[in-house]
């Protein structure tokens, strides 16, 4: 997904936990468009069949050490995701690997039990 020059490489995203509030994580590639910086996200994510909620927890560099993202990315990378947020993709079969599909399904799911 390309969104205010940020690519969120959703494809490769991999599930990593939930927790006991109805939220789960996921580890995303994310790239600055205009090349000035690239690693990976976690996002904490919050779904149900009428709301989600994504945001970033925390960034790794290249390096994969956890640090600060690259000045100006930030903002353009909540930008992206509050996108991903509105048109409820996270767990988008077209987008996002089956394990996180099947995930955000039961998280959907979990409100209605």
């Amino acid at each position: 997904m390309k969104k205010h020059g940020i690519t969120v490489d959703c494809a490769h995203c991999r599930y990593a936990g939930g927790d006991s509030c109805g939220g789960f994580d996921v580890e995303v590639p994310v790239a600055d468009d205009q090349g000035h910086a690239a690693g990976m996200a976690t996002l904490h994510c919050m779904i149900s069949r009428e709301h989600h909620q994504v945001e970033m927890t925390r960034w790794s560099g290249a390096d994969g050490q956890a640090a600060a993202p690259a000045e100006g990315i930030q903002g353009r990378l909540n930008a992206a995701l509050d996108f991903v947020a509105e048109q409820r993709l996270c767990g988008n079969r077209k987008l996002c690997p089956s394990q996180v599909v099947d995930i955000a399904a039961s998280f959907e799911s979990l409100e209605h039990r």
